[in-house]
């Protein structure tokens, strides 16, 4: 099935819509009207966020030009835990959109300031719309340390940034009266921190299990291989997987199990892309028969445990 993608462009659509389908096929059945409308808002939002980032990886070289295995990976684990539209699922576009800015292309191993300000004004945008995204401030500040910018200037531009966007609401707020209140309202969402679980089913948990081994496994695996890329291939892979670490802060803002895979879905895009064809694009060491079908096996049960999650 992995072989499919890379060939025809439209039995990849094919396939992702298909997917898409399964997955969403619950909570389309249990809705109606305007509920079904936002479940196909929710379908669009994760197939437009699916395809911008894999045409963003591909022009950075992350990912090959001719797969859209990102998009189908990106909408697995927005999809698995989705129901509806979500200010959730608008926030990780914004987030995509903020990679992009972070990205670094031709030769240059650093980004200018008008793109640090770009993009910590969109990080604050994020958050508005859904708060643990201020999460992302953290794989943000190690992007900085990855880029090596260290100087007054940036971190001044990083804090205008990210200012920027909430001075202009809480001119609003100020002026309409309503600032008082939409700071405490902010001070205690950020201040509700905890480790929270809730009761799922068997089949449930051992789907949700098997996705999180998937996403750890990819992650390692891909970090490991880090030594074999040239530094700008690595720095741009390292910025797409740092927001592995804002997610798992944001985790203490919902719910530790069941895990929102949402907010690693990015990083997922990318690591499990390399998980699944590494091996094939190794001329020195061509894939075994043996080891493509395992590949094969873990795809389907990645898909069909996004289905029953």
């Amino acid at each position: 099935m992995l072989r499919l993608f890379g060939k025809s462009t439209i039995i990849q659509v094919a396939i992702i819509l298909a997917a898409l389908a399964l997955m969403w096929a619950r909570p389309l059945a249990h809705t109606a009207g305007t509920g079904t409308l936002a479940a196909i808002g929710g379908m669009i939002l994760i197939l437009l966020g699916g395809f911008l980032l894999n045409l963003m990886l591909s022009n950075v070289g992350l990912v090959s030009k001719n797969s859209l295995l990102p998009t189908l990976l990106y909408c697995i684990f927005m999809s698995a835990t989705a129901t509806t539209l979500t200010p959730a699922l608008v926030a990780n576009l914004i987030i995509v959109a903020i990679l992009h800015l972070l990205l670094l292309r031709g030769t240059s191993l650093t980004i200018t300031t008008d793109k640090i300000f770009g993009s910590t004004a969109l990080i604050s945008i994020a958050s508005m719309i859904y708060l643990p995204m201020l999460t992302f401030l953290i794989a943000y500040i190690l992007i900085c340390i990855n880029y090596r910018l260290y100087r007054w200037r940036e971190w001044m531009v990083l804090i205008l940034g990210l200012l920027a966007p909430y001075i202009l609401v809480w001119s609003y707020l100020f002026l309409t009266g309503g600032l008082k209140a939409s700071l405490l309202h902010m001070a205690g969402q950020l201040s509700d921190i905890g480790i929270r679980t809730e009761p799922i089913a068997p089949l449930r948990t051992a789907a949700l299990v098997l996705l999180i081994a998937m996403l750890v496994v990819s992650i390692v695996s891909l970090w490991l291989k880090l030594g074999e890329k040239t530094v700008i291939w690595k720095k741009n892979a390292i910025t797409v997987m740092l927001p592995t670490v804002s997610g798992l802060g944001a985790l203490l803002y919902t719910s530790l199990f069941p895990v929102n895979l949402q907010f690693f879905a990015v990083p997922f895009a990318l690591c499990g892309t390399h998980l699944f064809t590494l091996q094939e694009r190794n001329v020195f060491r061509q894939s075994r028969p043996w080891q493509q079908r395992v590949n094969d096996i873990l795809f389907v049960l990645l898909i069909l445990a996004a289905i029953v999650c």
